[in-house]
């Protein structure tokens, strides 16, 4: 079973079609830089795609040479599209629509005719294409060669003396000398208040004077003795290259025949059962009762009496006058140069 599938997009059918209208005799390709501020490309084509049903529909706006023969053109531009998509795309195209959309003079001077349009053939025939097979050639491994000595020299000679420094001069502190307790005299005690309080009276505390408390001398910290550092020396192994390894033949397994399905419990279906038809019900309608329509007579027609034409009246000329003499003076105009 063949499940190989490809993919075509919108783009992709649109420059197939622009090709093929640039093929009919009298299609002009029109750059949109070339055209000016405001122009525009030509041929522009736009394809709907339905993939459902594998249908393109087109619809191209195309410039033309003046003077040709502007409808053989358009037919030969839709023929040529529908032979181009569904021969290099594979598809089938429901409908497509031109439009001329500018005509612009040869700058050649030729001219299309009918013959020229006549004699375009709206096929194509895809070239086929060329595949080189690639040459494929098996690896060759070359042969194994003696390791060569590796060369290592210790880094402990490279290694410096480490100079201990001396140990810093600990300065001892001294025992300030206990201050002089100057004696506390207590006071005279006074007499408590008894009148004035309410609940019991607490007795008085003679406060005590606290005992001093002993100075701590700091001692200098101990001195680390240095330990060794021990440097082992790199082992060196030996690279050893693989074998190569022999190429093992794939087994594929057979196609599995399909299983046609058993149906173990089969159900019956039951056929629907319609009720009894029911009668009709009489329906009555009551209807309004008719209301007399009364006619009246029509008024009668009075006499219309035609207006009496006016006299025509003939126009009497007037005396000719004679003729006054007209007097025509030039207006002089100054123009300042000055300014």
């Amino acid at each position: 079973m063949d499940t190989s599938f490809y993919h075509i997009s919108e783009k992709a059918v649109e420059r197939v079609a622009e090709t093929a209208a640039l093929t009919v005799p009298g299609v002009r390709a029109l750059d949109a830089k070339l055209a000016g501020l405001a122009g525009r490309s030509f041929p522009r084509v736009e394809v709907r795609l339905d993939r459902a049903t594998a249908t393109a529909a087109v619809e191209a706006d195309i410039a033309t040479t003046y003077p040709s023969p502007v409808a053989a053109i358009t037919d030969a531009v839709r023929a040529t599209i529908i032979a181009h998509i569904r021969t290099l795309c594979g598809l089938d195209v429901s409908r497509v629509k031109v439009n001329v959309a500018n005509v612009e003079a040869d700058p050649a001077g030729g001219r299309v005719t009918w013959d020229d349009v006549a004699s375009h053939t709206a096929g194509v025939v895809p070239v086929p294409v060329l595949v080189t097979p690639s040459e494929v050639s098996s690896p060759v491994v070359a042969e194994r060669k003696d390791l060569l000595p590796i060369d290592v020299e210790s880094s402990a000679d490279h290694l410096r003396h480490v100079v201990v420094p001396a140990p810093p001069e600990v300065e001892h502190i001294r025992t300030p000398e206990p201050p002089a307790v100057e004696s506390v005299e207590t006071p005279e005690p006074i007499e408590p208040r008894v009148s004035g309080f309410v609940g019991h009276v607490p007795p008085l505390v003679h406060p005590e004077a606290p005992a001093p408390r002993p100075v701590r001398v700091p001692l200098p910290p101990r001195e680390r003795s240095l330990v060794p550092i021990m440097v082992r020396e790199p082992e060196v192994r030996p690279v050893r290259t693989p074998a190569p390894a022999a190429l093992r033949p794939v087994r594929m397994e057979p196609p599995r025949r399909l299983i046609p399905p058993v149906v173990e419990h089969p159900v019956r279906v039951a056929r629907p059962v319609v009720p009894p038809r029911q009668p009709l019900k009489q329906v009555v309608v009551q209807r309004q009762p008719l209301v007399p329509i009364r006619i009246e007579p029509a008024a009668p027609l009075r006499r219309v009496v035609p207006p009496q034409p006016d006299a025509v009246l003939h126009p009497v000329a007037p005396r000719p006058q004679p003729l006054k003499q007209i007097t025509i003076q030039p207006v002089e105009k100054y123009y300042d140069r000055t300014r």
